[in-house]
């Protein structure tokens, strides 16, 4: 799994792993549950509008009509792999020390970003419109203080209020533990 592939510090612990919300996943899959069955309503309803003013009948042709509907649907199947593949391999991890990014882009490229929770300088949720507030699944934005402006941004997490909670614990944690060593020289 693309997890085991992140290499931890010695003590360090994962805290939360997070994909996009399930409801995001089921929604790009019926596109092409529609794309796949529209073809065929619509087969239904062209072949008697023409018989009827064309004199035309596509029961003449059904090898030619399966060939065609079997390489759409070939075409489907690709768009709905990608989906699931960008779906499984979107990941956020969340340690005691930083923050995992895994942005799947494609089959081929994958952006993996990270950076430490002290660096942490803005956490902020975003959740919009009825059926995420519902489902409770939104965006987390989170700002680096460097001198890039870096910005995390993960789209459709499930429970993010949740997320951010678990993210500023931990940072403060990481802090608190980080002066502790500062005044007492453990550097």
């Amino acid at each position: 799994m693309l997890i085991e592939k992140i290499k931890l510090e010695s003590d360090e612990q994962i805290l939360v792993e997070t994909r996009r919300h399930w409801f995001v996943l089921v929604i790009d899959l019926s596109t092409f549950l529609l794309g796949a069955v529209l073809p065929a309503l619509f087969l239904l309803l062209a072949s008697s509008y023409l018989e009827q003013y064309f004199n035309l009948s596509l029961s003449s042709y059904p090898a030619e009509i399966a060939y065609l509907y079997a390489l759409w649907l070939l075409f489907l199947w690709f768009g709905a792999f990608s989906v699931w593949t960008n779906y499984y391999l979107d990941v956020l991890i969340v340690t005691d020390r930083r923050l995992v990014l895994i942005n799947q882009r494609g089959f081929f490229r994958r952006m993996v970003g990270s950076f430490r929770l002290e660096r942490m300088q803005d956490l902020n949720v975003e959740i919009n419109g009825l059926v995420a507030t519902l489902l409770n699944y939104g965006t987390v934005h989170v700002e680096t203080a460097s001198d890039a402006e870096e910005e995390f941004r993960a789209t459709y997490l499930p429970r993010p209020r949740e997320l951010k909670s678990i993210i500023l614990k931990a940072a403060d944690t990481r802090i608190k533990k980080l002066d502790t060593r500062v005044a007492t020289n453990d550097v």
